[in-house]
């Protein structure tokens, strides 16, 4: 049981374990610039790209927003995801923990448009053939 998790661990770190977001709002030219241009690339390329919306309803940002402490929109912000799991052996229950830490961070339509292919090929497999 436990090279099996081990396996499954090897096999996730070996992975590109990355999630890109990009944090719009709707009153906010920029993002729709930037939008307009996503939709202009393969769909292999879009599906890899999460809008998140920077505000909640009331204005304050979201929790993620927050969380990776962005100000300005549009922000692309790459992500890196680990699993971590540990076993007890007493009960041989697996106990895993997803840590999330950022390692790329483009603001502005302009800098995000200037850099997204690399990003996308960097930490995705969509340019794979």
């Amino acid at each position: 049981m436990v090279s099996i998790s081990l396996t499954v661990l090897l096999l996730i770190n070996m992975m590109k374990n990355y999630h890109i977001y990009v944090f719009t709002q709707d009153a906010c030219p920029p993002c729709i610039r930037l939008k307009n241009f996503v939709n202009t690339l393969p769909e292999p390329d879009q599906a890899e790209i999460d809008y998140v919306p920077m505000k909640t309803v009331s204005g304050q940002r979201t929790a993620l927003a927050e969380e990776l402490g962005v100000e300005l929109t549009p922000t692309l912000v790459v992500i890196h995801e680990d699993i971590f799991c540990e076993l007890d052996d007493e009960s041989e229950d697996e106990f895993c923990d997803r840590v999330a830490e950022p390692v790329e961070r483009f603001v502005g339509a302009n800098s995000i448009i200037e850099n997204l292919d690399s990003t996308i090929e960097a930490y995705t497999y969509a340019h794979s053939e």
